[in-house]
């Protein structure tokens, strides 16, 4: 999928001169927001809620940038670093001929752009703010999408409410995928019970998969072991899969025990051969071992051996050539 006020309210209003956002009186309201252009508020932040914000990559290096509210790319990303910790967080709204046409949550800190004014609403109270985004989840469109974020990063039950009834009820799919993904993102502690009666109990097998995604970027405890229940008890071989690919991602210790368990005991060929490309995703040193180690086994299936081979070689690292060059010695 992955895992802050008083300097952010420095920043805040340093940024008013350079993006055009003037301070009016919240007495204007969010449920009156029928001029066009934007319009944007400030909440309180759920206390994990991720620093939101735009960032261009350069050598490796995030360094962020100016969100552009008018441009074609509107995305966003988020980081755990406590160098970007955020308590606040701005809810960004445009109007067009009395129709919401974009909804964006924002770090409070980060910087935007913007060829119009943007209308400052004020500070908002959490629950209001989440009354007001509840009517925009709706059809899996892109402004759903960023309701759901949006939802995320407010404190209190009501939003919690609605990320659950949303992930569990939702006519959309997408709608759900989004809410699962923002519960474990922001929400682990008090949504852990909901997300595994998802991985183990939805109809849908994608939501299932999905959960398990949702599971394994969180900070929850107990990651290996939801997710090795789900590897080997889920009766759709796609999602076993799945599950071996994000324990191996996790890098906890006991992956390649686990996943060597799937290679020699499921029953489905598919799953076996997903279970060795789950093992190349270890870090590098381990993955080569573990790879290295089904190729030498000759009682292992033949394609399970190849398939090693081919990942082993993927690596393209003197280690893992070295031991390619020992295989071929021993035969």
């Amino acid at each position: 999928m992955e895992r802050f006020v008083s300097l952010a309210t420095h920043l805040w209003i340093a940024l008013l001169v350079g993006t055009g956002l003037q301070s009016h009186a919240a007495a204007a309201g969010i449920d009156d927001l029928g001029t066009d252009g934007w319009h944007a508020w400030t909440v309180t932040a759920v206390a994990d809620a991720p620093s939101l914000c735009c960032y261009s990559w350069r050598n490796g290096r995030a360094t962020k940038r100016h969100c552009d509210l008018d441009g074609h790319r509107r995305g966003f990303s988020s980081f755990d670093e406590s160098i970007d910790a955020t308590d606040s967080m701005q809810i960004y709204v445009l109007m067009r001929a009395g129709e919401v046409r974009q909804i964006r949550a924002l770090s409070s800190s980060c910087p935007v752009n913007t060829n119009s004014e943007i209308k400052d609403l004020g500070t908002v109270a959490p629950e209001q703010s989440v009354a007001w985004l509840k009517p925009h989840i709706d059809r899996g469109t892109k402004k759903s999408s960023n309701a759901i974020a949006a939802v995320a990063v407010h404190p209190g039950e009501e939003a919690l409410t609605l990320l659950l009834n949303t992930a569990k009820l939702a006519n959309d799919q997408d709608d759900r995928e989004d809410a699962i993904f923002w519960l474990g993102r922001t929400r682990i502690l008090e949504s852990a019970a909901q997300l595994k009666e998802l991985m183990f109990g939805d109809k849908n097998s994608d939501i299932r998969e999905h959960a398990a995604f949702s599971y394994a970027q969180s900070n929850a405890t107990d990651i290996s072991s939801v997710l090795t229940e789900q590897g080997r008890n889920d009766a759709d071989p796609d999602v076993r899969s799945q599950a071996w690919f994000w324990l191996a991602e996790t890098g906890a210790a006991e992956s390649e025990a686990i996943i060597g368990h799937a290679l020699l005991h499921d029953k489905n060929a598919d799953v076996r051969e997903e279970a060795v490309f789950a093992l190349a995703q270890l870090p590098e040193e381990r993955a080569i071992s573990a790879l290295a180690t089904i190729v030498e086994d000759r009682k292992m299936e033949q394609e399970l051996r190849e398939q090693a081979l081919f990942w082993l070689a993927q690596t393209e690292s003197e280690e893992a050539f070295a031991v390619i060059d020992r295989l071929l010695s021993n035969n």
